[in-house]
């Protein structure tokens, strides 16, 4: 999850990575990582204008806007630079690559997740009150959950997964459980988005009659009922496995 100390404005260029040397993608392709320049137009790369026409906080929030309306891989610096009403160049003033823009992308995203939560918050409740809202903020923006499932490891909203781990710690749950506790909750979030447009089973035959008819009736439930079973039914089990660990009789031995 993010932190409410996220900025949700692009990164300064002196604070983007810089990119090793390598061959340059073929003319009119995009670049899918930090290698090369991010952009070519027939066959020359485009060089950067003395001045910038855009900001790049609008650059950035167009790119969110081309990606949720056209998909993630219909990004290109051309159709951005059309939708901003400007030449190539002047997008290429602020990015090189094209993994810069979309790390800015999810930044944006993640940035306007505010978590305020009292130090003293009862467990249970943060994650039932803050991991549905997080839910709601990814699934606002679909095609943007790939970009988040790709950030591995975790480099953003490190403060937030700080005060998880605060809250979690102070509950009385093993270090060593932590992060595998937080690992579960990333997957039943990226769980949900995934599922929520696409169902696990679709056109079942006849034949399959019990099969078909719990598919059926599950569609009547939308993506955050589903989520919030899912992370009830989890955060009881926690609560159980916590006193397990507490009493000392707990399985899985800390």
């Amino acid at each position: 999850m993010p932190t409410a100390s996220s900025s949700s404005a692009p990164h300064s260029a002196s604070q983007r990575p810089t990119a090793p040397h390598t061959a340059r993608p073929a003319p009119g392709t995009m670049c899918t990582g930090h290698i090369g320049p991010i952009f070519r137009e027939r066959g020359e790369t485009v060089a950067r204008p003395k001045k910038p026409l855009i900001s790049r906080t609008r650059v950035i929030e167009t790119a969110l806007m081309l990606i949720d309306r056209d998909g993630l891989a219909k990004l290109s610096l051309t159709r951005l630079a059309a939708e901003l009403g400007v030449h190539n160049s002047s997008v290429y003033y602020h990015y090189r690559y094209k993994a810069d823009i979309l790390a800015d992308v999810l930044r944006l995203v993640l940035g306007s997740f505010v978590v305020d939560a009292d130090a003293d918050i009862n467990w249970k409740n943060y994650l039932l009150e803050y991991a549905p809202k997080y839910l709601e903020k990814l699934n606002a923006h679909p095609q943007v959950v790939s970009l988040l499932v790709a950030q591995t490891p975790k480099t953003l909203g490190l403060e937030f997964e700080n005060q998880t781990a605060a809250i979690l710690l102070k509950a009385g749950f093993p270090p060593e459980y932590v992060i595998v506790i937080r690992e579960h909750l990333e997957v039943l979030t990226v769980g949900a988005l995934q599922f929520s447009n696409n169902s696990l089973f679709e056109d079942v035959p006849d034949s399959l009659p019990e099969l078909r008819s719990v598919v059926d009736a599950a569609r009547s439930m939308s993506t955050e009922d589903r989520f919030r079973l899912a992370l009830k039914s989890y955060v009881d089990g926690l609560e159980i496995q916590l006193t397990a660990w507490t009493d000392g009789t707990s399985e899985f031995s800390t």
